[in-house]
């Protein structure tokens, strides 16, 4: 008896450090998965993020059950009970709410069930980890973009030497640009590394310079600004920007309402003879003042993609965020993503000072691509979202004794 007693006490660290290893070869496989994987498998194929993004959260999941971690459901409640989240949830009951009105309503189920089920991975990847990431799992970020831009100029070149038209990939790789670089330099500037942030940061600019892609170079720049101002005043910056970005959710209607007017005083002629992207703002005008009464509780969500495909809508309706909440959802939309992106900036200022420059940097980024023709309706963009919701987490843990803010600060988009 007192030999198996032994035996049973020998075997028990063991155990503890096969589920150790297997908790940390799970979690690198799952974060390099998001890391390296997502950017470029946005590259190779429209499909094929969607495979990825899934296994690197259950990879993070199981890692994080083999090495389970008092205080899941605490972490949980604190990400759920933030503001940002609050209004991401009321503006998802809205959308699915709107199903009885849409005339896509099948469409519209389908897509507000992706968007929950996005909801969902990408919380329980924030909120099921241990508090402390390691730095081998934060520096896989900064990796993959580095890897993204390498994927993008490849596939760039042999277009161009093969005379191959672009299969989207490379529009999908630049927004994944856009979305990831901010949470990777943060990740960097958390863990000390200043150097390799300003290198990355530099090759990055660089690259959006010859890529010439007008909404990367936008969330670029609106990012790089927004952080400038950030390390210099963050108080202010979070004050100002929040209000600003919640202006522009609620005011963007005014710009397709006066752009007609403003082009028969500059140009003499109607808006919709002169050619993209004057065009887009004339059908956005004439879908705005069709049907005003319409603009309180929408067209119903799935309108836009399914009108266009359906020949229902112009070709040249706007795609951008911004017009397909005021579309879709209405007055009521509008409001609830203004409120969102609003506490999102402001609950920032609450990070640590070392990552709340890049994570305002990243929120303004992405606000950005939000007004630029971005299509966020075929949840590319949106799941690279959850993926830089992920890596700031990350970044945010690699900061030992600070609070660690609530990644869910950036999911109100």
């Amino acid at each position: 008896m007192a030999l198996r007693a032994e035996e049973r006490r020998s075997a028990r660290p063991g155990r503890r450090d096969d589920a150790a290893d297997a908790s940390r070869f799970f979690s690198r496989v799952g974060y390099a998965a998001l890391a390296i994987g997502a950017p470029l498998a946005v590259i190779v194929h429209p499909l094929a993020l969607f495979i990825v993004f899934p296994i690197g959260v259950a990879m993070i999941l199981m890692a994080a059950a083999l090495e389970a971690k008092p205080g899941f459901s605490d972490r949980l409640a604190r990400d759920v009970m933030t503001a940002p989240f609050l209004a991401l949830a009321a503006g998802l009951g809205w959308a699915t709410l709107s199903i009885l009105w849409t005339p896509y309503p099948v469409s519209a189920l389908q897509h507000a069930l992706k968007l929950a089920l996005l909801i969902l991975a990408t919380l329980f990847a924030v909120a099921a980890p241990r508090e402390n990431a390691r730095a081998t799992d934060l520096y896989l970020f900064p990796i993959g973009v580095v890897v993204g831009m390498i994927a993008m100029a490849a596939k760039g070149l042999a277009g161009v030497v093969d005379h191959l038209p672009d299969d989207g990939g490379l529009a999908a790789g630049e927004i994944a640009l856009a979305v990831l670089l901010f949470p990777a330099l943060g990740g960097l500037t958390a863990r000390g590394r200043n150097g390799y942030a300003r290198i990355l940061l530099i090759l990055a600019l660089a690259f959006a310079y010859t890529a010439g892609n007008a909404p990367l170079t936008i969330a670029l720049f609106a990012g790089y600004l927004a952080m400038s101002f950030a390390i210099s005043d963050l108080a202010r910056t979070t004050r100002e920007l929040a209000w600003g970005a919640a202006a522009l959710v609620l005011l963007s209607p005014l710009i397709p309402a006066f752009a007609p007017t403003v082009a028969a005083w500059i140009f003499n002629v109607k808006l919709a003879t002169l050619p993209p992207p004057y065009a887009i703002l004339s059908v956005a005008a004439d879908i705005f003042t069709h049907d005003k009464l319409r603009l309180l509780i929408g067209h119903g969500f799935a309108t836009v993609a399914r009108g266009v495909h359906d020949q229902i809508l112009p070709l040249y309706t706007p795609r951008s965020f911004a017009f397909t909440v005021w579309y879709e959802l209405g007055v009521v939309g509008a409001v609830i993503a203004a409120a969102g992106v609003w506490c999102a900036f402001r609950d920032i200022g609450k990070a640590p000072p070392r990552l709340a420059p890049f994570m305002i940097a990243g929120l303004a980024a992405i606000v950005a691509l939000a007004f630029s023709n971005v299509d966020f309706d075929d949840m590319t963009a949106l799941t690279l979202i959850g993926a830089a919701i992920i890596s700031t987490d990350v970044a945010a843990r690699s900061q030992y004794r600070t609070t660690r803010p609530s990644a869910a600060s950036l999911a109100n988009l």
